[in-house]
């Protein structure tokens, strides 16, 4: 039977776009440093970056992941409560610093639906996280993905 209804309700529709409360953090020294010790770098670079006493040295990028910890996900109105991670996107816009304070702006970029397929009716809820430095400069962008489901469906 085919199932032709869209799951897209006028309260998900007004939340596209909404941003809500913003968290600051901030880029910490020590667990910068055990990220780069566990992911064993070897960049001589980064090593001295990281090792340096100098507060505002330049760290890679992949240590936003320390801050990211503090990014929440909306709550998408009227959603179905079964679904999954589909995918993370990371855009870095300018250097990430030792020190760094970060604001972390959480919105629902956009929601997408898919009627129909191997996995049936379904939506494309694309989070998305605005870092933006003390100088109010955006440096980071993480979009991620989740999939939601209308009801179970058997994998085939």
């Amino acid at each position: 039977m085919p199932d032709d209804e869209s799951m897209l309700t006028p309260a998900m529709e007004a939340a596209i776009g909404l941003e809500g409360d913003p968290v600051t953090v901030q880029i910490n020294p020590e667990i910068v440093r055990r990220l780069v010790e566990a992911l064993e770098e070897e960049d001589e670079a980064v090593l001295a970056a990281v090792n340096s006493d100098d507060p505002h040295a330049e760290i890679p990028a992949y240590a936003l992941i320390t801050a990211s910890t503090r990014q929440r996900q909306l709550t998408v109105p009227d959603a179905p409560r079964r679904g999954l991670m589909a995918a993370d996107e990371w855009r870095i816009f300018g250097p990430i610093h030792m020190g760094d304070e970060l604001t972390i702006t959480p919105r629902i970029a956009d929601i997408q639906e898919r009627i129909g397929g191997r996995v049936g009716h379904s939506l494309f809820v694309h989070h998305e996280w605005v870092y933006r430095n003390q100088a109010g400069d955006e440096v980071a962008r993480v979009r991620r993905t989740i999939t939601l489901f209308k009801e179970k469906h058997s994998g085939e």
